[in-house]
């Protein structure tokens, strides 16, 4: 699919993320305790995945304490905040490191100073440089997964699923394993019918500010550009499998997102699975509880191949 709104603004980010200089043997800024959110783990902060970065394009790396366990399967995490805030910080599967995977946590562009496709092209640079540089991280370059929370969750389908964007940043040989969408924007086109039927006012107000945002046009001027931003448009049979989680109270990012992409998945064949979360709504710590990541660990275990 080409997409010629934005072409101009496709510079070749992943290109000059190559560029960027690896972190010499991994010399931890911390080592976290096992009463951490994360377990025992070795944190490296703020690694530059592009040459000339602004103060967002960087990511950090949590490791298992594990180091014979070497290389790590990874979850490249992409945190949330309307595309337009938030932090690394805002991970929502930090569990998984005390179940031997590490954790890139990536930041990026916001709008509305760099609109949509600025926050996909930073996330495809960053698993672009991460990927190459595996072996300096002790992560595997082909056990891997992309995740993300509501934006993130957003950011992290079309990380997955437009493969074939070059116009992203995106290489087509790169592939994950799986998607972890948590709670993210699926059709954008959609978002306002679904939070009239739900009748959340709230929703409606945040996705009139942060839509027009992202997609650089008023909504009513933008359906093409919130075609090309949506995660649903690019379903196809060659999509990684995906775990969607959801709340069925969720009144940012209503379950009907999640619902009419898990059918979109269904009729292309993809394996994946929709579990909502009984009484929850957008974000929340009902989203990491034990039950939960207990499902999540057995999602990712029947998707990763064992190591080689």
């Amino acid at each position: 699919m080409k997409i010629t709104f934005y072409l101009v603004l496709a510079v070749l980010l992943p290109v000059a993320g190559l560029r960027a200089q690896p972190v010499s043997s991994l010399v931890p800024d911390a080592v976290l305790p096992a009463s951490s959110p994360y377990g025992e783990a070795l944190v490296k902060t703020n690694i530059a995945y592009l040459s000339h970065p602004t103060a967002r394009q960087n990511f950090d790396l949590y490791l298992p304490r594990k180091p014979a366990a070497q290389p790590f399967p990874l979850v490249i995490w992409v945190h949330g905040g309307a595309w337009m805030t938030g932090l690394k910080e805002w991970d929502n599967v930090k569990y998984l490191v005390g179940h031997g995977y590490a954790i890139a946590s990536l930041d990026y562009r916001v709008s509305p100073e760099a609109p949509f496709p600025a926050q996909i092209q930073d996330c495809n640079a960053a698993m672009n440089f991460i990927l190459a540089h595996a072996a300096d991280y002790g992560v595997s370059a082909k056990r891997f997964v992309v995740g993300g929370g509501s934006a993130g969750g957003h950011l992290a389908l079309l990380l997955g699923l437009a493969r074939q964007q070059r116009e992203f940043g995106a290489d087509p040989a790169i592939r994950p394993r799986a998607i972890l969408d948590f709670f993210g924007p699926a059709d954008l086109n959609g978002m306002k019918d679904d939070l009239q039927a739900i009748s959340s006012q709230k929703g409606i107000e945040t996705w009139q500010d942060a839509g027009p945002k992202l997609l650089g046009a008023p909504l009513d001027q933008a359906a093409a550009r919130a075609k090309a931003a949506s995660p649903i448009t690019y379903v196809s049979a060659a999509a990684p499998s995906v775990l969607i989680l959801q709340g069925d109270e969720d009144d940012l990012v209503p379950v009907a997102q999640s619902e009419r992409l898990h059918a979109a998945l269904d009729q292309a064949g993809v394996k994946n699975q929709l579990i909502l979360v009984p009484e929850a709504g957008h974000d929340g710590p009902m989203f990491s509880t034990p039950a939960i990541a207990a499902k999540v660990v057995h999602f990712l275990d029947g998707v990763m191949p064992p190591p080689s």
